[in-house]
């Protein structure tokens, strides 16, 4: 007999995403496991070696094992944030499936410079798709800003932290700081707004959720067809989701003292284009596709001072989140050439 198991794995095809409800619950359990191993060191040590006649609150073998305990404690609880904010968006399918093919991709050599102008595309052939063949790499991280705002929450706390142990210490050795006990209320006030700041956007990537698209061979080539797919994780209420394949010219040049970047798009054509769509953590949106790259088409080039770039982008308008546009490049190569007849 099989007892259902509610933390197992739902079977079927379908992307699982993490919840909202247990990603900021977690952020919020290690965030305060950080600060506290924090708090805890910095009155382990400020009562060690701080002078004046504040006596220690644990001598000898005590004092290492707080050392020891608020030390695991920091290690511990900014290690997962790290790999918590890493791996926003991410599916446990997603990472199954790339253990599961680590060993089956097929490691290409660097194959001869006959187009050196022509970008050989073989780093965006390395992640294994589950769906098709490869997952093509967005150009942006979602969670960059997430990033950002959990390291300044971290650390202002984890300041804040410190000053309120020397205030303390001050206050225990009859010598209070009162100038700096002042300054602890605003520099309060300073970090529950940047951790309610870090706790929205939190809330904000997990909601939305990762792009994806897939394609089945890479790279392409001038009048090729070729089959596609597109996903969108999260749980909201999209007004608009569209498929974009772009063809942009970039050129670069000095102007002066400055350096400046124009970009002009070439080719615009809308592949796919779908209007009221809800997505759940369960049902994420999917949708497969082709896609055509015209037979006049110009090729990806780069040189020093210009270059052609083609790239599938992914936009949405959502609610209750902010809108979302995620860009994923591609490279198409020249068309090879039929080979030569013998005239005989």
């Amino acid at each position: 007999m099989r007892f259902p198991k509610p933390w197992s794995k739902k079977r079927g095809s379908r992307l699982t995403g993490r919840g909202l409800a247990a990603t900021v619950g977690e952020a919020a359990f290690f965030a305060t496991l950080f600060l506290v191993g924090v708090f805890i060191l910095s009155l382990t040590l400020a009562q060690r070696f701080v002078a004046g006649p504040w006596p220690p609150l644990a001598t000898g073998l005590g004092f290492w094992i707080f050392v020891a305990l608020a030390t695991a404690m920091i290690v511990v609880g900014g290690a997962a944030l790290i790999l918590g904010v890493l791996q926003i968006g991410a599916s446990s399918e997603r990472r199954s499936v790339l253990a599961q093919r680590a060993e089956e991709l097929e490691l290409i050599g660097r194959p001869v410079a006959e187009f050196p102008a022509v970008p050989t595309g073989m780093r965006m052939t390395d992640s294994p798709g589950m769906q098709l063949n490869f997952r093509l790499p967005t150009t942006s991280w979602p969670g960059k800003r997430l990033a950002a705002a959990a390291a300044l929450a971290l650390m202002w706390n984890a300041v804040w932290m410190v000053l309120l142990v020397v205030v303390i210490a001050g206050f225990w050795s009859d010598r209070p700081r009162w100038v700096l006990a002042g300054l602890l209320f605003p520099l309060a006030m300073i970090g529950i707004w940047v951790l309610r700041y870090y706790a929205k956007c939190l809330k904000r990537t997990s909601g939305v959720g990762a792009t994806i698209v897939e394609i089945d061979e890479h790279p392409l080539q001038p009048g090729g067809t070729y089959r596609a797919y597109a996903a969108q994780l999260g749980r909201m209420k999209l007004r608009k989701i569209q498929i974009e394949l772009i063809c942009e010219e970039e050129s670069t040049f000095r102007q002066g003292t400055d350096i400046r970047v124009d970009r002009n798009r070439v080719l615009s054509e809308i592949i796919l284009d779908q209007y009221d769509l809800t997505i759940d953590l369960g049902r994420p949106w999917e949708q497969e596709f082709e896609l055509k790259i015209p037979a006049t088409a110009m090729h990806s080039f780069r040189s020093s001072h210009n270059a052609v770039h083609w790239k599938v982008i992914v936009s949405g308008e959502a609610r209750p989140w902010p809108s979302f546009c995620q860009s994923f490049p591609v490279v198409v190569q020249p068309a090879a050439h039929p080979p030569k007849r013998n005239p005989r």
